[in-house]
């Protein structure tokens, strides 16, 4: 039997922005062409004229004194667009305790990131560009750091739709918790997108963990059947189209006004990860609101994550 796959590396947390936007599109905001600055956090060619110069600061909680933090601000340099971006997850406080159960008081852990992130050239109608991103996590005493980058390729089309390679979190640990270097969440991922013609709408796809095709799915020690006469229980193994699935997420943006936007996010892994064998949940489904003003930007996100809780965003932008 397989263990859950969500625990084979270090600073998970990268994976995702915290930008109320892109949470709002189950982290599908990778082709986003909009005015907001916040969405170049995890593909920095998304910055723009129109961009540059705001200030984004995002703040969420899960419940259970979890928080996640999270500023962004773009700028040029030379002709070059940098966005600058800072990521803090904090955990909440624990209780440490001895051999015998008596307290020895109380301990906190949180992850970090500061990150640096531009287009690196253009050819052939492609734009490179890549993130560079030095990760700090602490837990109780233990604190490692870590070097990783982002390589990105996209391309738009004007008679087809956007697209977007890229390697997200390939890197090396500087230094390590406890005398043993773990994985980095490296993703290979797959985005289309477009707005469609005559609607307003904005749709995206994205195909992530490409390089971890057949590895996402586990067997589920409650999903087994049992056999009405002999008693039998039997493990039921999921098949490659549930497997298969795990890799997508999709999103739908509504832009009735240039000031308002809505947005609607669906991820099936996060879906059948959170689903609990007696009871549906709306665990994989994001929902948000965006509100744009001359000066400033105004964003909502709630992620249902499962029955224990959901996760609320709130991100502001400001233009200096």
């Amino acid at each position: 039997m397989l263990a859950q796959s969500g625990g084979n590396s270090i600073f998970s947390f990268l994976d995702r922005s915290m930008f109320a936007g892109s949470s709002s599109l189950a982290n599908t905001a990778y082709l986003n062409p909009t005015p907001v600055g916040a969405y170049a956090l995890q593909n920095p060619l998304l910055l723009t004229d129109t961009s540059m110069h705001q200030l984004e600061i995002s703040y969420g909680t899960l419940g259970n004194g979890i928080q996640t933090l999270q500023s962004t601000f773009g700028f040029p340099i030379k002709g070059h667009a940098i966005l600058l971006g800072v990521q803090n997850l904090s955990y909440g406080e624990f209780i440490s305790r001895d051999n015998w159960g008596n307290s020895l008081g109380t301990f906190s852990a949180r992850d970090m990131s500061l990150s640096v992130g531009t287009k690196l050239l253009e050819i052939h109608g492609w734009k490179i560009g890549s993130n560079l991103k030095l990760v700090s996590g602490k837990y109780e005493s233990y604190q490692s750091w870590a070097l990783t980058t982002d390589f990105i390729a996209m391309r738009r089309f004007q008679d087809a739709p956007d697209v977007i390679l890229m390697l997200k979190n390939t890197g090396f640990q500087l230094s390590v918790y406890s005398n043993q270097r773990e994985p980095l969440p490296t993703n290979l991922l797959f985005a289309i997108g477009d707005k469609l013609r005559y609607a307003p709408f904005r749709w995206s796809f994205v195909i992530d963990e490409i390089q971890r095709f057949n590895q996402l799915g586990y067997n589920d020690p409650n999903n087994t059947t049992v056999d009405p006469i002999t008693g039998n229980v039997t493990q039921t193994k999921q098949n490659i189209f549930n497997r298969s699935l795990r890799h997508v997420s999709g999103s739908i943006e509504f832009l009735p006004t240039q000031r308002t936007h809505f947005m609607f996010g669906y991820s099936f892994r996060r879906q059948y990860e959170m689903a609990l064998p007696t009871r549906r949940t709306l665990g994989g489904f994001t929902l948000g609101t965006g509100l744009y003003f001359d000066r400033f930007t105004l964003h909502y996100a709630n992620e249902l994550r499962s029955i224990a809780g959901r996760m609320n965003i709130i991100s502001l932008g400001i233009t200096i």
